[in-house]
């Protein structure tokens, strides 16, 4: 695996950029599951073919489009921790497959032919990588960039299945314990833009025992909310904190309501784009910090999707509110 790098008077220089069209992101990233004979056979162009498309996104988790943003991005961007120096496209590939479909060490070496060894390696190279992308892709806005606005954000906590963790006395550990999975789990707060598809707020991984109201009142995210006198939308499990997070009441008027509602639903999207990930989808095989990495790299993905084509609803569609401070 050879790195794209220029040497100047024996110094090392910034490697060239491998932009990559959808186009050959597309024929590459098929190439690695398909004979030609399989992507050829689709009506019009193979390069544009919306089934080819989708048998990309099936193995991938993005479509060409993102991949290839994606793609130029590590290559690009200024935060040291996520620029690539290594240039192996294939690999990068191979890694997004493992985040989207999770397959177990000999299914990747069946279907690549490459040794394990190789797949974890690499896989784990780029995962690093596109995981260091968070702190450029998920930004809290800055105070102003919200104006009048005092509702701005949906906030909601994401569970995953995660092998049982051992108890020095019990059988089960319940401070792991998911009630919404009734099964040990770990949670992340994330909190959406409720005018933008922006993932703005991701705070984790914790025991998924830990309420949603406890998370968001010892975590940060009430402190930082109240700092800059803004409010969330939450649901029932977020009662409480009314000057930090407004819940859904009896005193609502239909337009609140519906407002309220609304967020939610447009919370859930962005929770289904995640799930799509069968390494979140599923119960997770490896140490804790190994799931921040998949869960993070998964965030960052989405919203790379989210800017590229695939926005949340605009949850002010067809609501007439005056105010948003409730």
């Amino acid at each position: 695996m050879d790195e794209h790098v220029d040497r100047i008077d024996g110094q090392r220089a910034i490697p060239p950029v491998d932009i990559k069209l959808p186009a050959e992101v597309l024929r590459e990233g098929l190439a690695l599951l398909c004979t030609d004979r399989r992507i050829n056979r689709v009506k019009g162009d193979p390069n544009t073919s919306n089934a080819n498309i989708q048998r990309f996104k099936d193995h991938y988790g993005a479509n060409p489009v993102v991949i290839a943003q994606i793609w130029h991005d590590l290559q690009t961007t200024e935060i040291p921790e996520a620029r690539i120096k290594v240039l192996n496209f294939s690999a990068f590939l191979e890694a997004l497959n493992l985040l989207y479909r999770c397959h177990r060490e000999t299914e990747r070496e069946a279907r690549f032919d490459k040794s394990r060894k190789t797949l974890r390696k690499w896989s784990r190279y780029y995962l690093l990588k596109i995981q260091a992308l968070k702190a450029s892709k998920i930004v809290f806005p800055p105070v102003e960039a919200f104006g009048d606005d005092v509702l701005i954000m949906s906030v909601d906590g994401t569970h995953c299945l995660f092998h049982e963790i051992s108890h020095h006395e019990h059988s089960q550990n319940r401070e792991y314990f998911s009630h919404k999975k009734k099964h040990a789990g770990l949670c992340y707060e994330l909190g959406i833009h409720l005018y933008e598809s922006k993932l703005t707020w991701m705070n984790g991984s914790f025991p998924a025992g830990q309420n949603d109201r406890g998370t968001f009142a010892t975590e940060g995210l009430r402190d930082k909310l109240a700092s800059i006198g803004k409010k969330a939308v939450g649901d029932k499990g977020y009662t409480g904190y009314p000057d930090q997070c407004s819940t859904f009441n009896a005193l609502d008027d239909p337009a609140v309501k519906a407002f309220k509602s609304r967020a939610q639903m447009r919370h859930e999207q962005f929770n289904g784009m995640l799930k799509e990930f069968s390494s979140l989808d599923d119960q997770f095989r490896h140490e804790q910090e190994w799931f921040e990495v998949y869960f993070e790299c998964a965030c960052v993905i989405c919203q790379h999707r989210m800017e590229n084509g695939e926005p949340l609803f605009d949850l002010l569609a067809g609501i007439r509110i005056e105010g948003n401070g409730a």
